[in-house]
């Protein structure tokens, strides 16, 4: 499986341009040493991770908010993803995607999670689909609280391929039994602003 150097993409993109004189310090996992973790999970056992990124003192991810032909949808619990060692990532596709996708965040905690949902897609994904506009961008700590709310709102629109209670689907159930966030709509609250 080829994979693409983070930093040829955001120097394609011209995001790496944007950050420049910005303050914040950009850093390229994939330039970086990996480090052999035990994740402990029901379906992943082991995976490469940057080091850096183990010792970051604080990690803020940054989703898009889509569709996912394999993964049912693609938001933080599926971004953490982006942290594994490229040549691993296709054993990942193998068997059991959705849930192994979720055993990698027993490894892997964000502070805050902030979710661009000014377009998404809602069929397709992750590289093309029917594009919406919900014009939102949301953020919060508790990656299932995000996910399940990300999941509502694809729903909301006409011809979307999401139509089952949020709490059904795969990702979200695994994430509650491994009590990585809320466990029901009860556990949060949104508020609008």
């Amino acid at each position: 499986m080829q994979t693409l150097s983070t930093k040829k993409v955001m120097t394609k993109t011209g995001a790496l341009e944007k950050l420049q004189g910005s303050g914040a310090e950009v850093v390229f996992f994939d330039d970086g040493k990996w480090v052999k973790v035990d994740v402990g999970g029901k379906y992943l056992k082991r995976v490469s991770l940057p080091e850096r990124a183990l010792q970051a003192d604080k990690v803020v991810y940054c989703c898009c908010m889509k569709t996912h032909s394999l993964a049912d949808f693609s938001f933080s619990l599926k971004l953490t993803l982006g942290f594994c060692k490229g040549s691993e990532r296709l054993a990942f596709h193998m068997q059991h995607l959705k849930e192994k996708l979720v055993d990698l965040n027993l490894v892997t905690h964000p502070n805050l999670i902030i979710m661009d949902g000014r377009k998404c897609f809602i069929t397709g994904g992750p590289l093309k689909g029917e594009m919406r506009q919900p014009d939102v961008i949301m953020a919060s700590g508790d990656r299932v609280a995000i996910d399940v709310e990300s999941i509502k709102l694809i729903e909301s629109f006409e011809g979307a391929v999401l139509k089952d209670d949020p709490w059904n689907y795969p990702q979200i159930k695994h994430a509650v039994d491994l009590a990585l966030g809320a466990r029901n709509d009860k556990e949060y609250a949104v508020v609008s602003g």
